[in-house]
């Protein structure tokens, strides 16, 4: 019971009930390059298991490689990053490889800046990804960001698609640690 109620506060309808000035965004991986290959892939794999002409070794090796694209599919499907801004600090998560929310608060951060990056380059493609010089990168899609300096040292970055809802949130925020967005 307990875990349910959990959940619901976390609810975006709910959470913005109790929080109307916060910023929210949930991002999928919904570009429609990477369903195309998926699909055309499993079609392939599903037309050699059922035309028959594969012997029994190769159908086995054919039915392994449906499984495995089939859970990468899924697993894309449900990946999610989800970013919450308020008075308190920043809440994210990148489901379902991370179950739990992480709360930074902003007494725990430097410095604060909207900016663009280059996902390949700095870090060498989306998702949950780490750099030696920029830290730690939870991206979706595209090339801009929230950037973070922690009062450790530590970096990260945060993929956005609602860049201009971004910035105008943490403006109304007037924080100290803010800098301009660097969006060339």
């Amino acid at each position: 019971m307990l875990k349910a109620s959990i959940n619901l506060i976390y609810s975006h309808a709910f959470f913005t009930l109790l929080h109307p000035l916060m910023f929210y965004e949930k991002q999928k991986f919904n570009q429609w390059w990477i369903w195309t290959m998926l699909l055309i892939t499993i079609l392939a794999i599903a037309y050699g298991i059922l035309t028959g002409k594969a012997d029994p070794t190769e159908r086995y090796g054919l039915l392994i490689s449906l499984t495995v694209v089939s859970i990468i599919s899924a697993l894309l499907y449900f990946t999610s990053l989800e970013t919450r801004i308020d008075e308190r600090g920043i809440t994210l998560r990148f489901f379902p490889f991370q179950r739990v929310y992480y709360y930074v608060k902003w007494e725990e951060i430097q410095t604060i800046q909207v900016r663009k990056y280059k996902a390949i380059r700095e870090y060498g493609g989306w998702g949950i990804r780490f750099s030696f010089s920029g830290g730690k990168a939870y991206t979706i899609k595209g090339n801009e960001g929230l950037q973070l300096v922690l009062n450790s040292g530590k970096r990260f970055l945060i993929g956005t698609q609602k860049t201009a809802a971004m910035i105008a949130h943490l403006q109304t925020l007037n924080l100290a640690q803010w800098q301009q967005p660097d969006l060339q």
